[in-house]
């Protein structure tokens, strides 16, 4: 019988979130988001929730803390020929970024200032 060995360092275990937004999220480029390190910034705002920027849309959201959580794991070769499988805990996923409304535009200071032309 085989066994499965998780192993973790607490110093270096790091803290993911999942995002969860009604919709999707679309993009101009070829590949979509695929392969893309930024598509956005996300905010904790002082109220404790959260707010998602992504181009010149806002999206309000809330953080939800997991029933249970998750581990992010990464399989690591066995040390010899035959060896046991043993994964690396990466990441602790605790909570949860939800946006459940539709975004709302930002305007630039100088586009809300601009003449109007007749």
């Amino acid at each position: 019988m085989s066994q499965i060995e998780f192993a973790y360092d607490k110093a270096k275990l790091r803290e993911f979130c999942l995002i969860e937004t009604q919709g999707s999220l679309e993009t101009d480029r070829p590949g979509g988001l695929r392969g893309q390190q930024r598509f956005g910034q996300i905010e904790r705002l002082a109220d404790g929730k959260v707010q998602m920027l992504v181009g010149v849309h806002r999206v309000p959201g809330s953080v939800v803390q997991l029933k249970k959580p998750l581990a992010v794991l990464i399989k690591q070769p066995p040390a010899e020929e035959g060896g046991d499988t043993s994964y690396r805990i990466e990441a602790i996923i605790r909570d949860k970024f939800m946006f459940k409304v539709r975004p709302d535009v930002i305007l630039q200071q100088e586009l809300v200032n601009m003449p109007s032309v007749s």
